[in-house]
Parts: structure tokens; sequence; C-alpha cells
């Protein structure tokens, strides 16, 4: 019995986890029993399980904070009276003139900004997800400004509109580009 106390204190051993005897600390098997004495795969598994409830629990908290953030956001909103968007106007051949004399510039004048252009009316989508607005003046106009439409409004009234007409459209400048010009999302299209 003295001998067991002895084995059980002495720090460079440990018992088998199939036969309890004790064995070397070091020992992948156990010499009595042959077992292997490394983790239980049952241990292993449970412990890749719940690794991956932490991981995805943390994910899951930051975006349900992110949407706490935009409620609070869109409530905060909500509860502040709302400024009216203010226009640039703007002719179509101004921002082209604009957009060749210095597109780094046109860029940083007009990119997210609201602008309120006159032109005459282009390519009509058949799909009518947009409609590009091109120059009054210039009859070799090949960069239209390409108009989003965002609204079963604004499809309804795009229906009622012919190619070449003089309109007006108030929107959102969503990208300049030296090749590809003016990207609009469209707010309102008002015909001349």
């Amino acid at each position: 019995m003295e001998e067991t106390k002895n084995t059980e204190s002495n720090t460079n051993t440990k018992q088998c986890k199939k036969c309890r005897s004790f064995i070397d600390k070091k020992a992948k098997k156990c010499p009595n029993c042959g077992s292997k004495q490394g983790m239980p795969v049952w241990l292993i598994v449970l412990i890749i399980i719940v690794a991956i409830g932490v991981l995805s629990s943390l994910g899951k908290d930051d975006s349900s904070t992110s949407n706490i953030d935009s409620a609070n956001n869109s409530n905060n909103g909500s509860t502040q009276v709302q400024q009216p968007i203010e226009y640039i106007k703007v002719s179509k051949d101004d921002l082209e003139e604009a957009l060749d004399n210095n597109a780094a510039a046109a860029k940083d004048t007009y990119n997210k900004k609201y602008v309120e252009v006159t032109g005459k009316l282009g390519t009509i989508d058949s799909d009518l997800k947009y409609i590009s607005l091109m120059s009054s003046t210039d009859e070799w106009d090949f960069n239209g400004i390409h108009c989003t439409i965002k609204n079963n409004e604004q499809k309804e009234i795009v229906k009622t509109l012919t190619k070449d007409q003089s309109l007006t459209i108030r929107g959102r400048i969503t990208d300049v580009g030296e090749v590809l010009g003016y990207y609009l999302d469209i707010t309102e299209i008002i015909p001349n």
C-alpha cells in the first residue's frame, strides 16, 4: 500500500484511462492493457462542437448589434425632422464638360451628390430598369447619363415619355468615371 501511495504522489506518473494502473506520464499506450492514452474521441468532438457554437454565437452577436445600431439609427432618423434635399442644378452638357476637363475633379464635385439635371431623353430600357439622359445641344452625344429607375411611380412616368423629349431628372449621382460617365439613382422625373 505504501508503494501505491508513492506511485500516486510521483509527478512522473499518471493513471491509465482504461485499467487505472499507474504508468509513465509520457506513455502514449498503457504497458499493462495496451490502450491509447490520448484524449478520448468523444471529448475532442465535444470541444469542437463547443468551439463552433461559441464562434457562431460571436458572429450572431456582431450582426445583432449592427441590426440594433441600424434600428436605433432609423428610429433616431424618424424622431428628427428630415431636411429637404438640396439639388445642384446642372445641365447634362455641364456635367460632360466637367468630366472632359478633369475626371478626378468631376468625381470629387458630383459623386454622391444630389443633382437636378436637364437634358433630353435618350435610351429607354425595355425592362424599365434605366433611362439615359443626353445633351440637349450636342447632336452627336454618345455618353448619356445612366439613370436608374427606383420605383413603380417612376416606371409609369417613363412609359409616357418619348425619345428626345426634354426633361429634368433629380437624383443622386452614385458613380463617376472617365469612360462610362455618370450613374444616377432617380428620385424624381420632371417632363419639360
